[in-house]
């Protein structure tokens, strides 16, 4: 199938229903499949065609969505790019991905500069020109193994990499989420965070295969958020746990009108019980997830019947997809032991672009090898540990930093923090806290005595930094830890200890 036939289902099925606001501006389901019609031919006349690779370097509009839409009807290959990246990364990635054309928008054209003499470079600002007004197009007929997105990865690590997902791989994910989060065409579903990482672009095009509607923002604030529950009647919100913590602490949570708020989930980071816990005070249970880009972002999914009894988990593996935890010889570990969880399935990336070492050490023996680390129950639920890299080990024994994390999130006046390892002369390494309270007291005394209740003597964090602005984060809002731990380096030799 191709994946723009579900939007030409919804046009037939639900014609005059809103399929997407973004600000003031509504589209239905036909005018939807009616201008990405007009799009994909404008695209076709400049050459574009199947398998060619389309370069976005956009921020949260309407015409992001439309030119994806419009790219799967061509049978051509959607390539998104970080809105952060400098122009030598957007020139790497678009070398790389060997785009035929470039999208991008004034704000962003800067990012452009290094590739604008050799591929043509289209304003989404000007893109109504592009359209062929009254042309229908007949969706490519494409395989479930063409590409349709590359996904380059945040490159945290050399240089990025394209993670090829397929039609096929792509319809599977959006099945296997709508089916756990029961998603629903009654349904309005919040976007405010960028659709040019893989997780936005996934609630988009879950949103889409659900028939549900999509509530699209330029960015995220909080107050506009509770606003939107109030307006638009939101009924679905997914995000990192940074953006729903920032809703949970703004002044009108405990007297906004969230009633028809009935999805909350979270990933991409440890939730903190604490966050789980004022969620579902106010009556919405709190679901986690787990996904990567390389699973076409759908990998497990707590189900809603489970947001108590399960606190902590990211649920289970989502329909055709299984889950593993290896030890380093890739052999299965029982239930409670800590390993690499691996994936199996169709949702699964068909590798890296034109990168077969990369492939081939991360799709082994038929599992793509995640880096993360976790551990299954006696029931099979998934609960995720760290990532391999942020793990330290201290005098031989492995410190999971997110363990520590998740209880100092909870200390008063924490607003945001990080654990990650510093150079200690005997153990090797010992954890470091890191962390942002808006101008409150944080006592380091008060972090030990937190931590030493729950957690072993040996996790027990050995130094604390409180800094007066926020975490680093990349575009995902994912905290960057490398760059505390070069911040950081050398800590010990420049603050005492708090144990």
């Amino acid at each position: 199938m191709n994946l723009a036939d579900i939007g030409r289902y919804w046009r037939r099925c639900r014609p005059d229903d809103v399929a997407l606001r973004f600000g003031d501006r509504s589209l239905t389901w036909r005018q939807l499949d009616d201008r990405t019609d007009a799009l994909a031919a404008g695209l076709a006349a400049r050459g574009l065609g199947r398998g060619d690779r389309l370069g976005l370097l956009l921020g949260n509009r309407v015409e992001f969505c439309e030119l994806c839409i419009a790219v799967a009807k061509l049978g051509a290959v959607a390539v998104p790019m970080n809105v952060r990246f400098t122009a030598a990364e957007v020139t790497f990635v678009v070398n790389d991905a060997d785009c035929r054309l470039v999208v991008t928008e004034d704000a962003l054209a800067a990012g452009v500069a290094g590739v604008a003499d050799r591929q043509p470079v289209l304003r989404a600002e000007a893109l109504e020109a592009e359209h062929v007004v009254g042309t229908a197009v007949e969706n490519a007929r494409t395989s479930d193994d063409e590409p349709v997105f590359i996904c380059y990865t945040s490159g945290t690590t050399g240089d990025p990499k394209g993670a090829v997902l397929t039609h096929g791989s792509w319809n599977v994910a959006s099945q296997g989420w709508v089916q756990a989060v029961q998603l629903n065409a009654s349904d309005r579903v919040l976007l405010p965070f960028p659709l040019a990482f893989t997780g936005g672009l996934a609630v988009f095009w879950f949103t889409y295969w659900a028939g549900a509607r999509l509530v699209l923002e330029p960015g995220f604030e909080p107050g506009r958020a509770l606003d939107l529950f109030e307006t638009e009647r939101v009924t679905a919100f997914f995000a990192v746990p940074v953006i729903i913590q920032s809703v949970v602490d703004h002044p009108r949570w405990p007297t906004a009108d969230v009633a028809s708020w009935r999805i909350a989930s979270s990933g991409g980071a440890p939730v903190p019980e604490s966050l789980i816990g004022a969620v579902q005070a106010r009556g919405i249970p709190m679901l986690q997830g787990y996904s990567l880009t390389e699973g076409s972002a759908a990998v497990t999914v707590l189900p809603g019947h489970d947001a108590l009894r399960k606190v902590g988990s990211a649920g289970l593996p989502v329909v055709h997809a299984e889950v593993r935890v290896v030890d380093d010889d890739d052999r299965a570990l029982p239930a409670g032991e800590v390993g690499e969880i691996v994936l199996r399935g169709p949702q699964v990336m068909q590798g890296y672009w034109r990168n077969p070492e990369a492939t081939a050490d991360t799709l082994r023996d038929g599992w793509l090898h995640t880096g993360d680390l976790g551990r299954l129950d006696g029931e099979g639920y998934l609960y995720v540990v760290d990532r391999a890299k942020d793990m330290l080990i201290s005098g031989g024994l492995n410190v999971y930093p997110a363990e520590i994390e998740r209880v100092v999130a909870a200390v008063p006046g924490v607003v945001e923090v990080a654990v990650v390892g510093v150079p200690h002369e005997r153990w090797g390494e010992t954890p470091a806290v890191i962390a942002f309270t808006g101008g409150h007291a944080l006592r380091g005394d008060d972090v030990v005595a937190a931590c030493a209740e729950v957690l072993a003597d040996y996790k027990l964090p050995r130094y604390l930094v409180v800094r007066d602005e926020p975490l680093p984060r990349n575009m995902s809002g994912k905290v960057l830890k490398r760059d505390l731990r070069r911040q950081y380096a050398d800590l010990p030799a420049t603050a005492a200890p708090i144990r």
